[in-house]
Formats: C-alpha cells, sequence, structure tokens
C-alpha cells in the first residue's frame, strides 16, 4: 500500500528534501496504522450493537415475564385468602351444637 515517490531520477536528494521525505513518510505509515484501528473499532462497534440489540429484546422480553409471574402471584394470594374465608365459614356452620 505504500508508495515510495522519487522527484528525479537519479538527482541526489537534498537534506530538507530527505528529512521531508522521512517525515511525510512516517505520516503515511501512521495515518495507514490509524486507518487499520478505525476499522477495527467499526467492527468492534457493530458487533457490539448487535449484542445491544439482542440484550435489549431478552431484557423485554423478561421484563414481559416478571410482570406476568407478579401478576399470577397476586391473583393465587386472592384465591387463596378467597379459599380460606369459605373454609372458616364451613367449619363455624359445622360447628357441633349450633343450629343452622
Amino acid at each position: 500500500m505504500k508508495e515510495t515517490k522519487s522527484r528525479g531520477e537519479g538527482k541526489p536528494e537534498s537534506p530538507a528534501e530527505a528529512s521531508l521525505d522521512e517525515v511525510l513518510d512516517a505520516i503515511e505509515t501512521r495515518l495507514e496504522s490509524l486507518v487499520e484501528v478505525v476499522k477495527g473499532l467499526s467492527a468492534e462497534n457493530a458487533r457490539l450493537e448487535s449484542e445491544l440489540a439482542s440484550a435489549r429484546e431478552a431484557s423485554e422480553k423478561n421484563g414481559g415475564a416478571a410482570a406476568a409471574l407478579a401478576r399470577y402471584e397476586a391473583e393465587r394470594a386472592a384465591v387463596r385468602a378467597r379459599i380460606q374465608r369459605l373454609l372458616n365459614t364451613l367449619e363455624e356452620s359445622n360447628v357441633p351444637g349450633r343450629q343452622p
């Protein structure tokens, strides 16, 4: 990917031109490595966004299940209390020596 460009074939470069080429080569190398880092981070970001969407979906399902469970537990407690009242009423009506 890295290309070397010479300004004049066969012409000797001055120290300033050689130094500038070295600086430009270093910048180009650093830029290429940063582009690779950005590509890697973009791929990781896409993966994490997908995981987050899956986790949100699972959380919504679990939230619905938790609400349903709480509702069923409340209904169960209400039914249990009603049955207990009915049993108490039956026991009171079956007390020996009492006439209904």
